[in-house]
């Protein structure tokens, strides 16, 4: 069924300079014109023209690009939707995320829903982290760096699509500033001059494509863990293959990654990646066993003592803790063992009994559903924060 787009907010909300990116990318050409630009196309037929307003506040602006809608509509032979989604992300690298839920077209069950959402953002996140990161480690620390975390807030969840269900994730990429086309000899330049949000978008192509070729060669040949660990450095760490893993919700259905790049900073196009149940249970329990072989350095945990055991009335012991890590943005719930001196067990047993706040630093590491505090540098009372 064609869709034809009317609604005026929607049109007049394409910008002028977004409109010019993607008729450029089309191969039409621009020349001044009262009141905005004129632009022309050369085809079999003849030549097309159509004016578009010089800015959107302009009067009749949603008009003019209603008609370029219809004009474009009819030399490309698509639809206006894909038409105008095209458009509106002229300047942002966009991901999509193609499930394949056991739901009618166009739905999915809103626990898959819920379990996909927080694992698109932690896979875009860890590759934020790792481009923020001089250091690449197996397993990424829970306190992120100050550039991951501001890339993140601008970083948007797209319109979802039918064709099962697909998720988009824009990241808008800054304008170009005069000419930074850079030699071809010069690589290593060319990377350093791009902007991180784009850093970022390539970063994640690469680690992705790297986690699936490494489950790959465990489904076919048999290979064993070091088929990621030799790949930490190009972005395989346990968090990225966590969040793959769970891109395929509670349901473990198979999923398709594509990625868009922008029409503002052309680049190759890259082949969709799809990620069938054997590929997500390698990637799963791959980050499993990075976790277990990777203990997490210095970290903090602050929250309720909720278990006491030990042999004996008197000497060490090990006390449960629930709550949440120093410096995690996603503020998970967590339960840590860990095994402490006479002397700190007397302490987790007054905050036991009083309610109060703890908290442990060490190191922490994950084998199955437990995760244990190691080498411990300090344990103590959190002080109360006044109301």
């Amino acid at each position: 069924m064609d869709v034809r787009i009317v609604d005026p907010e929607a049109l007049a909300a394409r910008d002028p300079s977004q409109i010019a990116l993607y008729l450029r990318s089309r191969g039409w050409s621009p020349s001044p014109a009262a009141g905005g630009t004129l632009w022309q196309l050369e085809m079999l037929g003849g030549e097309v023209e159509a004016l578009v307003p010089a800015n959107n506040g302009m009067k009749g602006y949603a008009g003019f690009i209603r008609q370029l809608l219809d004009l474009l509509e009819e030399v490309e032979q698509r639809s206006q939707l894909e038409i105008f989604r095209d458009i509106s992300t002229a300047a942002a690298d966009v991901q999509y995320v193609r499930t394949m839920p056991n739901s009618p077209a166009g739905t999915i069950p809103i626990n898959d829903a819920s379990q996909i959402l927080e694992n698109i953002r932690q896979w875009v996140l860890a590759a934020a982290v790792a481009i923020s990161s001089p250091l690449r480690k197996a397993v990424q620390s829970a306190k992120k760096p100050t550039a991951a975390l501001e890339f993140m807030r601008m970083v948007r969840l797209g319109p979802s699509y039918e064709g099962s269900y697909i998720w988009s994730v824009e990241v808008p990429l800054p304008p170009r500033v005069g000419q930074e086309i850079l030699p071809i000899e010069q690589p290593e330049i060319q990377y350093q001059a791009l902007p991180f949000e784009r850093k970022v978008s390539q970063f994640l192509y690469t680690a992705t494509t790297k986690a699936y070729s490494a489950a790959e060669l465990v489904v076919r040949q048999d290979e064993g863990l070091d088929a990621f660990t030799s790949q930490v450095d190009q972005g395989v760490t346990a968090n990225l293959c966590e969040a793959l893993a769970g891109l395929a919700g509670e349901s473990a259905n198979p999923f398709q990654l594509t990625f868009q790049w922008a029409i503002s900073r052309p680049v190759e196009p890259t082949p969709p990646i799809r990620f069938d149940p054997p590929v997500i249970q390698v990637l799963s329990q791959a980050a499993k066993e990075m976790r277990a072989r990777t203990p997490e350095e210095d970290v903090r945990i602050i929250g309720s003592v909720v278990r006491l055991h030990r042999e004996s009335n008197f000497g060490a012991g090990e006390v449960s803790i629930a709550g949440v890590m120093e410096g995690d943005s996603s503020e998970r719930l967590w339960r840590v063992w860990v095994e402490l001196s006479e002397s700190d067990y007397a302490l987790a047993i007054s905050a036991h009994n009083s309610g109060d706040l703890v908290s442990v630093r060490g190191d922490l590491s994950r084998r199955g559903n437990r995760s244990t505090i190691h080498r411990v540098s300090a344990f103590e009372y959190v002080p109360e924060v006044a109301p």
